[in-house]
C-alpha cells in the first residue's frame, strides 16, 4: 500500500498545517481572476454611468460620444474595455503560472495606465463625475494585479536561486 501524503479524514484539518493553509489560502490565479472581474464590473459601471452625464444621451443620439463620431469601431473599442478584462480572468485560470504572471504583468499595468490617462484627461477637462469615479475604481485592481504578478515572479525567482 502506498503512503498518501494527505491527512486522514478522521483527524480533521488543522488550519496551521501546510495542508490546511493550502485549503484556506486563495491561489494567485483566483485572486487575479477576481481582480480582473472587478475591473470589468467597474468599467461596465463607468460606461453605464457615462450615459447619465448631463448632455451625454443627447450627444449619443446625435451620433457622437465626447466629440467622436459613433462608428462600429468606436462601439467595438468600448466593448473591448469590458471584454479584455473578462478574457484575462479566464486566461488567468487556464494558463500555467509563470506565463500567467508575465501576461498579467503586461496587461494589468497597460489597463491601469490607460485608466490613469482617461481619468486625468477628464479631470483636467473639468469633468469629475460618477462616470470618472468608476473609471478610477477600475484602475486600482489593475495595479494590484501587476503587484501580485511581480511579487509572485520575485518569489519564484528567489525559490529557484535557493535550490541552486
Amino acid at each position: 500500500m502506498t503512503e498518501d501524503k494527505r491527512r486522514p479524514q478522521s483527524e480533521g484539518i488543522d488550519s496551521e498545517s501546510e495542508y490546511g493553509q493550502a485549503l484556506n489560502a486563495p491561489s494567485f490565479r483566483t485572486r487575479v481572476a477576481v481582480l480582473w472581474l472587478a475591473v470589468a464590473v467597474a468599467l461596465s459601471g463607468s460606461l453605464l454611468l457615462g450615459v447619465f452625464v448631463p448632455g451625454a444621451l443627447e450627444e449619443m443620439l446625435a451620433g457622437e460620444i465626447e466629440g467622436v463620431t459613433l462608428t462600429d469601431a468606436v462601439g467595438y473599442g468600448l466593448a473591448m474595455l469590458v471584454v479584455i478584462p473578462l478574457v484575462m480572468a479566464v486566461v488567468t485560470l487556464l494558463i500555467n503560472d509563470r506565463v500567467n504572471r508575465y501576461v498579467n504583468l503586461i496587461a494589468a499595468p497597460a489597463f491601469g495606465l490607460f485608466g490613469v490617462y482617461a481619468v486625468v484627461s477628464e479631470a483636467l477637462g473639468g469633468d469629475f463625475n460618477a462616470h470618472v469615479l468608476m473609471a478610477t475604481v477600475a484602475i486600482v485592481p489593475g495595479f494590484l494585479i501587476a503587484a501580485l504578478g511581480f511579487v509572485g515572479l520575485r518569489q519564484s525567482t528567489d525559490r529557484r536561486s535557493l535550490r541552486t
